[in-house]
């Protein structure tokens, strides 16, 4: 039987988080100051994640992969994969934010053996080429 989906939404990271050029791991889920944002569903479809970015530079790149884990050592997706890193689009009015969007298309299914896995969070695991700021964004379907 083919399921359709019956829930959309998007889970945000903490506002103004540093992405320094080694990773970091960063817990994506729902945040009180974002009413709109909710938690991932244990089971569901990851559509793209969003980078809105400041004290950036047009030439610079992030990297992304996506982890099951709060270490990072799982992953859902590489960051070795075609399009895993991308050149930020610089906005048309500023000089210094713009932001980079990936796509995943990926189901996910919370794994409970997964030492660090929490339900309703999925972890971005990202550097950047120089230091910047972020607001992340992944957007789902259940």
């Amino acid at each position: 039987m083919i399921q359709q989906f019956t829930k959309y939404g998007y889970s945000v990271s903490t506002i103004d988080i540093d992405i320094v050029t080694g990773y970091t791991v960063f817990p994506i889920t729902s945040l009180a100051a974002n009413k709109k944002s909710g938690a991932i569903p244990d089971d569901c479809f990851l559509e793209s994640v969003e980078f809105e970015l400041s004290a950036i530079a047009a030439s610079d790149t992030i990297t992304l992969f996506i982890a099951r884990d709060a270490q990072g050592l799982i992953p859902i997706t590489s960051d070795a994969l075609s399009g895993a890193t991308q050149t930020v689009t610089l906005s048309a009015s500023a000089s210094t934010t713009g932001g980079v969007a990936f796509t995943i298309n990926k189901d996910y299914h919370l794994d409970t053996v997964v030492s660090g896995a929490t339900s309703g969070t999925i972890y971005v695991c990202a550097k950047a080429s120089a230091a910047c700021v972020a607001n992340i964004r992944l957007n789902w379907r259940a």
